[in-house]
């Protein structure tokens, strides 16, 4: 099973935001001009420059099963045809013949982050801008908040800093927007990614369940 493309489309059929995307299957669709395949994904998707909203794409490898963590990030936010061809023949080449890419619109992000839901607790954290720092394990200083699903309060424990100062990154509508999601999600132990733009929308573009890893 290929993780991260059956995370996207959980997430479509349950209706949470999601950025566009197209997988890209080289091996399996066997086109006899690739560039030429590739280049078609790439417009049908597009390339976004909506200031605060979506800028440029990401390039993301789907591996079957447990190879699935072995794949590596392609960048955030290319912007051109010329270096996202690059980024997917360098992806093909790579990680062929398993790999299914996945190019997908990048949130110009206010913030990003995780959510985990257990069984009676949901769980937040959140650091401004792009989330790789915070997903990859680059940085230790991240906002935390748990909810509580029986008595249905948040409480935040741990605040982000900078330069010694506390920097609160999710706002109470953003904590309500997140909660909706979270009480629509009919699986415990479940796991997502998400990012909120500069204007405000919330998108998610990882979903799976615990059982998985």
């Amino acid at each position: 099973m290929y993780k991260k493309i059956r995370g996207l489309k959980q997430l479509e059929k349950m209706g949470f935001p999601c950025p566009p995307y197209q997988v890209i299957n080289i091996t399996g669709d066997k086109p006899i001009d690739i560039e030429k395949y590739v280049l078609k994904k790439v417009r049908e998707v597009g390339i976004p420059d909506l200031k605060g909203d979506r800028i440029g794409v990401t390039i993301r490898v789907s591996m079957p099963g447990s190879l699935d963590k072995v794949a590596k990030h392609g960048g955030l936010h290319i912007t051109t045809e010329e270096k996202v061809l690059k980024k997917v023949l360098e992806r093909y080449q790579r990680y062929k013949p398993d790999g299914r890419i996945i190019v997908q619109h990048t949130v110009d992000a206010k913030c990003s982050g995780a959510l985990l839901k257990e069984y009676e607790n949901a769980i937040i954290v959140a650091i401004p801008g792009d989330a790789p720092p915070l997903l990859e394990g680059v940085t230790t200083n991240y906002e935390k908040w748990v909810f509580t699903l029986n008595d249905k309060t948040w409480v935040k424990e741990r605040a982000y800093r900078l330069r010694d100062e506390e920097i609160n990154i999710l706002t109470q509508k953003d904590i309500k927007n997140i909660e909706h999601y979270v009480r629509a999600l009919t699986r415990d132990n479940t796991y997502l990614e998400w990012s909120i733009s500069k204007r405000g929308k919330l998108y998610f573009y990882e979903y799976y369940e615990l059982k998985d890893q």
